[in-house]
């Protein structure tokens, strides 16, 4: 069945602008939090999401890749599922190991493992951004984009509250019903990779696809 190529903008704009913030925020600001309440010095844990940002800032020099090949839309969707996989890879390989335990000689293959899906899960995001900024472009008018720039901005800093202030809280709480800080945060990111995939899900239908 052949999808629209026009929708009302309020069904997708307010979940694609939240959805861009999600992995952004989580990455480069929640994962602090993560490192150091798993055993991580303020030290190394500034270094590694330091690095984590990188995705993002290079990302113009495969921008015009997402431009060359498949539509925007397809990109969206599907880094919107590559998110969910990466954060799911993400959760399954925590909990890092602590600092007594590196102390006494443990391998750190989990870690890096989990810094490897972190990275994957970052360069998707970015992608993703890169491809749904420019869908909002060719999905609306003129007009439109001039009404909505607005809205878009107002959900994207909604998800950095959420995520700054939203996630750690659920993590506290989860912290506190299991009585492990690493299973805490396990549960936590299995969570926002469940939310992706609904997400994902939904863009696939919702999503117009503009000529």
């Amino acid at each position: 069945m052949a999808k629209a190529t026009k929708r009302n903008p309020w069904a997708w704009i307010p979940t694609l602008y939240f959805a861009q913030g999600i992995p952004f925020i989580f990455i480069n600001m929640v994962t602090m939090v993560l490192f150091t309440q798993l055993g991580m010095s303020e030290t190394d844990a500034a270094l590694y999401t330091g690095w984590l940002y990188l995705p993002w800032v290079i990302k113009p020099f495969w921008g015009p890749i997402v431009d060359i090949i498949r539509t925007k839309r397809w990109w969206t969707v599907t880094m919107q599922i590559c998110v969910a996989v990466g954060l799911a890879a993400i959760a399954f390989t925590l909990p890092l190991p602590n600092k007594e335990e590196i102390a006494a000689g443990v391998p750190v293959s989990s870690f890096m493992l989990c810094l490897f899906f972190y990275f994957i899960t970052a360069f998707c995001s970015a992608t993703h951004d890169i491809a749904s900024d420019g869908f909002y472009m060719i999905a609306l008018n003129t007009a439109e984009q001039s009404m909505f720039v607005g809205i878009r901005s107002t959900f994207y800093r909604c998800a950095n509250v959420f995520g700054q202030g939203g996630l750690v809280i659920l993590a506290g709480i989860l912290q506190t019903q299991t009585g492990d800080v690493a299973l805490g945060w396990k549960y936590t990111v299995i969570i926002c990779a469940a939310f992706f995939a609904i997400v994902s899900l939904y863009h696939a239908f919702i999503l117009p696809a503009p000529t």
